[in-house]
């Protein structure tokens, strides 16, 4: 009897948690960011590719990318009304200029928060970045701005994800 109770408590938990679990929206991956007018970035020369293992292709802007310059990234889905998650795959590699993330809102940027490396992050390895987004319209691309003068890239993205809670 206490086994098929504690069957029956197990999967009543596991329906239960379905309705608390994250799902991806969208993605877009690193290389995928643009300039003014849709053009590739890749191609305008401000973002820079390369190969990192299994894990495929990483992308930055150059540090020749002047002060409050960026790139856009655009979701082809817009993301619904209300809260959501931009999840940063970044590789750890090298110092990195001040970067800050904006929404392209109702009326132009939003400015939601910088785009910060965890200060225990490894050399050489992934590690994810989470910027939370709460905005009354839908959405539907972001922009990756350079916030300091410097000489220095942005850090480099995998993918950038679109996570609903």
């Amino acid at each position: 009897m206490k086994m098929r109770n504690l069957a029956i408590f197990a999967a009543v938990m596991s329906f239960a948690l379905i309705g608390y679990g994250e799902t991806v929206h969208q993605t877009q991956k690193g290389e995928g960011a643009c300039l003014d007018g849709g053009k590739s970035a890749i191609e305008g020369k401000v973002v820079e590719i390369k190969s990192v293992g299994e894990s495929g292709k990483v992308a930055r802007t150059l540090g020749s990318l002047a002060q409050w310059g960026y790139v856009s990234y655009w979701f082809g889905i817009p993301a619904p009304a209300g809260k959501a998650i931009l999840r940063f795959k970044i590789y750890v590699e090298g110092e990195t200029s001040a970067h800050s993330i904006y929404i392209y809102g109702e009326n132009g940027q939003v400015d939601l928060a910088p785009l910060k490396i965890p200060a225990d992050a490894k050399q050489n390895t992934f590690v994810t970045v989470d910027i939370p987004v709460d905005y009354a319209k839908e959405w539907s691309g972001i922009a990756v701005k350079k916030t300091e003068k410097s000489d220095k890239p942005s850090p480099w993205i995998n993918s950038i994800s679109v996570v609903l809670p």
